[in-house]
């Protein structure tokens, strides 16, 4: 009889992304065993569920899926998934999910030992589990993908660095419908990725900031092509950046699948946009991002992987405020970020002109 793993993960496109090498670490520890998906649905429409991420047909991440509704206390519910749980016989689980507090900690470890599990592995119990602490490697703030993946040393180390660990597995049949979406282009098109939206207020820069940067930046990317990628709910923003570029480009927002885009993205020279789902996607398949952040989270814990990102933030005294909607201080951390500052990082990961000068 096959072993039964359950994997424990709640979150969107950036959280799944950012948890990937993990998942990766549970397949390679157990290649036979069945894996079972325990997730939640996205409450905000913007939001990409986990198997959007890692693929809902004959994935390698996992075999099944449970959904969870996040927050619910409908002990019908939740009696419901501890026993679905216990039909499996599943054996182990491994949480990586983000911490969130010691009690929650506690009572999620309860759960599942009622569902008939005994073996947990990666449920936060040092105080770095909860707080993040600095990197003895970096001396910066941890990052996340650092911090889940040391939680499961128990299965084995994970080089945060090797691509493996960072590969999709992007099918066949998704690499051909990205080719066919960027069919009207030709092959050897230079092409910059922008993604403009965001699920929180907190994190948003502005639509007339992005206007100017585009603008600015195709007075000297003219032979380039704009790809805008985003949520249907994020349509008409990009229409007004593609408005803006003037020039050889496409609206790609609510028309492609999250797998398919990384596809697409993985065609770029460069990713703009803001500390979002998209921007790891971009970096999960190794193209340069240039990020616009708020200081909503602290610096480094949401970094995307990758050497060659330009990452634009402004440490303000309300860092790490964690707030999806910022009221009181109005945005000053990251409607502080100039057009320039995101320009001349473009610059810098993308050296266009002269790129342009010497083809």
């Amino acid at each position: 009889m096959k072993k039964q793993i359950l994997i424990y993960r709640l979150g969107s496109l950036g959280d799944t992304v950012i948890t990937l090498p993990c998942f990766h670490l549970v397949r390679e520890k157990y290649p036979d065993a069945e894996i079972t998906l325990l997730t939640n649905k996205p409450v905000a429409s913007k939001a990409a569920p986990v198997e959007a991420v890692l693929g809902t047909q004959n994935s390698f991440f996992y075999d099944r899926i449970i959904h969870y509704p996040i927050g619910t206390r409908n002990p019908l519910i939740l009696l419901n998934i501890l026993l679905q749980i216990r039909r499996l016989g599943i054996q182990t689980i491994i949480n990586v999910t983000e911490a969130r507090s010691k009690r929650a900690a506690t009572r999620d470890k309860l759960f599942f030992w009622l569902a008939g599990i005994r073996e947990m592995i990666g449920f936060p119990e040092k105080e770095e589990d909860f707080q993040v602490a600095l990197d003895p490697e970096t001396g910066q703030n941890e990052w996340e993908a650092r911090r889940l993946s040391r939680r499961i040393e128990k299965l084995g180390k994970i080089d945060l660095n090797h691509d493996t660990y960072w590969d999709l597995r992007i099918t066949e049949e998704e690499k051909c419908q990205a080719r066919e979406l960027l069919k009207p282009f030709p092959l050897n098109s230079n092409i910059v990725a922008i993604s403009v939206g965001t699920k929180m207020q907190s994190k948003d820069w502005g639509i007339d900031n992005w206007i100017r940067l585009i603008r600015k930046l195709h007075a000297e990317m003219e032979d380039w092509t704009l790809l805008l990628l985003g949520a249907k709910e994020e349509y008409q923003q990009a229409e007004l950046c593609l408005q803006a570029w003037n020039g050889s480009g496409i609206n790609l927002c609510g028309k492609t699948t999250p797998r398919v885009s990384a596809a697409i993205l993985k065609k770029a020279k460069v990713f703009i946009g803001h500390d979002s789902g998209p921007m790891h996607l971009a970096a999960s398949v190794g193209t340069p991002c240039v990020a616009v952040f708020s200081a909503r989270s602290i610096q480094h814990q949401w970094y995307p992987r990758g050497e060659n990102n330009r990452i634009i933030y402004h440490q303000v005294s309300c860092a790490g405020c964690g707030l999806d909607e910022c009221t009181t201080e109005g945005k000053r951390c990251i409607l502080s970020i100039r057009v320039d500052e995101v320009h001349k990082a473009v610059r810098e990961v993308v050296p266009y002109r002269q790129e342009r000068i010497t083809r």
